[in-house]
This record gives C-alpha cells, sequence and structure tokens, in this order.
C-alpha cells in the first residue's frame, strides 16, 4: 500500500523520550532549503533521464525499429524480425513483382521457417532460411545455405525474389496460396490435380513433410496441402489476386 507524502505541520517530530517538542524558524529554515534542493535535483535527474530516452528512441527510427508496424503475422515475424518496417517494404516489393498478395508470401515464409532467416530444417534436410534454400538451389542463386543463414532478413528476400521468379518463368505465373506454396516446396506438382502426390511412405521426404498429411493416410497430396494452407492461413487462402 502507498504512503502519502510526510508532512512535519500534521506529524510532529518525537525525541528520544517520546514527547512532542517544536522547530524553530531555524530547524524549519534547513528544512525548507533541503527540500528545494532535493526538488531541483530531482527536476535535472529526470530531464536529464528524459532527453537520453529520447536520443535512444530517435537512433533506434534511424535504423528503422518500429515496434507499432502491422502487417499480416506481423507479431510472429516480431521474434525473428528487428526492423519490422523494412522487412515489410521489402515483403511488399517483391510481392509487386511477382504480382502476388502479400500475404500469399508472407504465409509461407512463416510456413517454411516462422520468419527465422537463419533456421535450418530440424528434419536434417540441409534447407536453410525463410523459404527454406536446399543447398542445390542456394547454389543456382549464387550463395550458399551458410551464406543464408547469415544474411539479414531483407536482404535474404532478394534471393527469396530470385528464387519465384525462376519458378514463374520456367512454370506459369501463380495462381493461389496452394499453387505459392508448390513453388517451394514441390514445384513440378503446380498444375497437378488435387490428388496428385508428392511424398508418401515409407521414403524420407514423406516423414520430412508427415505434417502436412491432413488425412494422415500415408501421403501427401496437394489436396493434403491446400487443406493445411487454408486451416492454419484462412486470411491469406481468402485474399485473391487483383486484376
Amino acid at each position: 500500500m502507498s504512503r502519502g507524502k510526510y508532512d512535519p505541520m500534521r506529524h510532529p517530530v518525537r525525541s528520544s523520550g517520546g514527547r512532542l517538542f517544536k522547530m524553530n524558524l531555524k530547524h524549519w529554515g534547513l528544512m525548507a532549503a533541503l527540500v528545494v534542493g532535493s526538488n531541483v535535483a530531482t527536476h535535472l535527474v529526470f530531464n536529464s533521464g528524459a532527453k537520453a530516452e529520447a536520443s535512444v528512441l530517435s537512433r533506434a527510427s534511424v535504423v528503422g525499429f518500429n515496434s507499432s508496424s502491422s502487417f499480416y503475422l506481423s507479431e510472429k515475424a516480431s521474434r525473428y524480425i528487428y526492423d519490422l518496417a523494412g522487412f515489410h517494404a521489402k515483403v511488399k516489393q517483391v510481392s509487386r513483382r511477382l504480382d502476388i498478395p502479400e500475404e500469399w508470401l508472407l504465409a509461407v515464409m512463416h510456413q517454411e521457417s516462422e520468419f527465422n532467416p537463419g533456421v535450418a530444417n530440424f528434419q536434417g534436410s540441409g534447407a536453410t532460411g525463410l523459404i527454406q534454400f536446399m543447398p542445390m538451389t542456394a547454389g543456382e542463386l549464387g550463395t550458399s545455405t551458410m551464406e543464408l543463414a547469415r544474411m539479414e532478413p531483407i536482404r535474404q528476400m532478394d534471393f527469396v525474389y530470385e528464387y519465384l521468379a525462376l519458378v514463374r518463368e520456367r512454370y506459369g505465373d501463380f495462381k493461389d496460396l496452394t499453387d505459392l506454396y508448390l513453388a517451394i516446396l514441390y514445384p513440378k506438382a503446380r498444375g497437378g490435380d488435387y490428388c496428385y502426390t508428392l511424398f508418401a511412405k515409407p521414403s524420407q521426404s514423406y516423414r520430412q513433410n508427415s505434417g502436412l498429411d491432413e488425412d494422415k493416410d500415408g501421403r501427401v497430396t496437394v489436396s493434403d496441402i491446400d487443406r493445411h494452407l487454408k486451416r492454419k492461413y484462412p486470411d491469406a487462402y481468402r485474399v485473391s489476386k487483383q486484376g
């Protein structure tokens, strides 16, 4: 419980013997000087602290820190992305160049890496980064998984664009969220019917992707992937391309 400020006029000081005594003018003058000095010191300390805090916030804004930046899945991205505003601007730029909604791109990156640009596939496939670049794919793009793991997320987005642009060039424009995810996971499955099987038991590739097997029948089909994305990212799933 908080206590009120001590008021010497309402709470007279007691002597060691317990008897009340009155302060003379000299005592009151000394106490007033102490109170004024304390207030001045507090004012100086507070202002100094406020200026220091303002300076820190100013420096943070210069490097792009923006804790209030809001976009699809931004709360999840904030676990690994420091410059949310800069990252979002880059995502929008890449999305425009690929002619897809930014929500699709954000959803597939979260699906693959939860926005951790340095994460390696825990199943041991060797895949790394925002969209889990395989070592061979990284090499074709002129980099390596080791280099990708050390990159800032905004810089890594350049390689996300380069990869997806190559897939679009080879297989055509991206039609929906599922089609975009297939471009990352298994490009040859793009355009296949819902029964198309990507992975099946007892293969290692199935074990590495068994979480996508929605009906748990031992096969990961295009239908499984479509249902998985619809369940996990309903807002992004409903977004359609403009025009």
